[in-house]
């Protein structure tokens, strides 16, 4: 079936017609008013002020597309090619995952915590150290500005590239196993004006390969695969049949597959009292916990989200 008429009034109820049955109310009007927005640029409320106004047919074209997709579970970030993070606008596609509020909280928290160290660390008294770090002021013992950044399996970018917007001084780089998602990645940084060195390169193989072998980090960040393959029928359809499983899932019988492989280059890779950062498994927190200080990570840090579950873990060597 197609929309009937040009008319906006005649879009908005064949789109309520045809997705009723497969969204809720108010998710469908918020879909609406998101398509509507992107395709004519009208607001919610201008929407029914112009009932009565017609539309050209590629316009309509749009939403017929849109509407076929969505009845599809499509996420509305794939079907416009494009999500928001952090207050900046980053490409998507199926080769990436759709960024979410919980890793903006990770982003937050870096940079915040990061901004923090640099404040201390130039405040500190003319000829003091900061790579020594006193019973005082731990957190800024790593720092010597500027600061560099590893974001592992990167996706979309939008963390590396998010870090890089907030602390300019940072020299950032980002890795990934899938070319694929690098590419967006790339397009992202440039999207957004900043520089950040991509490789590629699978964090599970024991064959090192940063671009500079001496290369040393301030501070390793990754929101690695952590969904468990027996966690796939509490999810939605919208996930499942469209984000790329091979950043989402991990198998069962080692769940922190990722984490510990990290956690390994990490020790390597870190400056003296670098740090680390990572997004779990919400149910994985206290397990996650004892791999990095088994492992003899410092001053592990379990941090909860915005709904109150375990998401985030920072520690240092």
């Amino acid at each position: 079936m197609r929309i009937p008429s040009n008319k906006i009034a005649d879009v908005v109820r064949f789109f309520r017609d045809e997705l009723k049955n497969t969204y809720e109310k108010d998710e469908l009007e918020t879909f609406i008013a998101y398509c509507f927005e992107e395709y004519l640029n009208l607001k919610r409320v201008d929407i029914f002020l112009n009932f009565d106004v017609t539309i050209s047919e590629s316009e309509l074209l749009k939403f017929n597309f849109a509407i076929k997709d969505l009845k599809q579970h499509k996420p509305i970030q794939y079907i416009f090619g494009k999500a928001d993070f952090y207050g900046l606008k980053f490409i998507v596609n199926k080769h990436v995952l759709i960024p979410r509020p919980e890793t903006e909280e990770l982003v937050q928290l870096i940079i915040s915590r990061t901004k923090k160290q640099e404040s201390r660390a130039e405040n500190q008294e003319p000829g003091t150290n900061v790579q020594e770090p006193s019973a005082k002021n731990q957190d800024v013992a790593h720092l010597a500005l500027p600061i560099s950044i590893l974001d592992i399996g990167t996706g979309s970018g939008c963390i590396p590239v998010a870090l890089k917007k907030n602390i300019p001084l940072a020299k950032v780089y980002a890795l990934d196993i899938s070319a694929e998602a690098l590419d967006i990645a790339k397009q992202n940084a440039e999207l957004n004006t900043v520089d950040v060195e991509f490789f590629q390169h699978n964090i599970l193989s024991a064959t090192d390969m940063l671009p500079d072998p001496d290369l040393k980090f301030d501070i390793i960040v990754s929101n690695p695969p952590y969904i468990c393959v027996s966690e796939k029928e509490q999810m939605q359809n919208n996930v499942l049949e469209h984000e790329p499983h091979l950043a989402l899932f991990v198998n069962d019988n080692d769940p922190l597959l990722f984490y510990r492989s990290i956690a390994d280059f990490a020790l390597k890779n870190l400056k003296q009292n670098g740090e680390l950062y990572f997004e779990i498994n919400q149910a994985l927190g206290p397990e996650t916990t004892l791999l990095l200080e088994s492992k003899g990570f410092k001053n592990v840090v379990l941090v909860k989200d915005i709904n109150n579950n375990n998401r985030i873990l920072y520690c240092n060597i």
